[in-house]
């Protein structure tokens, strides 16, 4: 038993309706293109993140908005 607790999950592994990967994804490497933007599966924390990104990439009015499917992106240039 002690074995099966130390090995890692297994990649895009979902964990209470989020997915790992997904999440990773989205806060690495958001695609800028087309607003909004549904993140489906990815954990609200990310949204910090997201937004900073967005900032740092000269968007403005952004906000990110959690859904019980994901996250929904909204932004401008």
């Amino acid at each position: 038993m002690a074995e099966a607790a130390a090995q890692p999950g297994k990649q895009g592994e979902e964990r209470g309706g989020y997915r790992v990967r997904a999440t990773w994804q989205a806060i690495s490497h958001l695609p800028l293109e087309n607003f909004p933007l549904i993140l489906p599966h990815v954990h609200p924390v990310a949204a910090f993140f997201i937004l900073r990104r967005l900032k740092h990439r000269g968007f403005s009015d952004c906000k990110v908005v959690t859904t019980a499917k994901g996250l929904v992106v909204h932004a401008q240039r």
